[in-house]
């Protein structure tokens, strides 16, 4: 019998453009941002992805332009 993960457990992930729909900018953006290791993400093949989390934690942590 296998158990649901619990909310906590579970983790969202995302492609580069469903992440530039979310930041509002272009997906070469996000596709240089990860080239120049500027924003969290992983390789899985040829393909990036990244964790909704670890992307909310790392706005959270940018400074504010402004």
């Amino acid at each position: 019998m296998s158990q649901t993960p619990a909310p906590q457990d579970t983790v969202e992930i995302l492609s580069a453009n469903e992440v530039a729909a979310m930041l509002g900018v272009d997906r070469k953006t996000i596709y240089e941002a990860a080239r120049n290791k500027q924003i969290p993400h992983r390789r899985l093949g040829r393909r990036l992805i990244f964790e909704r989390q670890s992307l909310l934690s790392w706005l959270r942590d940018q400074p504010e332009n402004g």
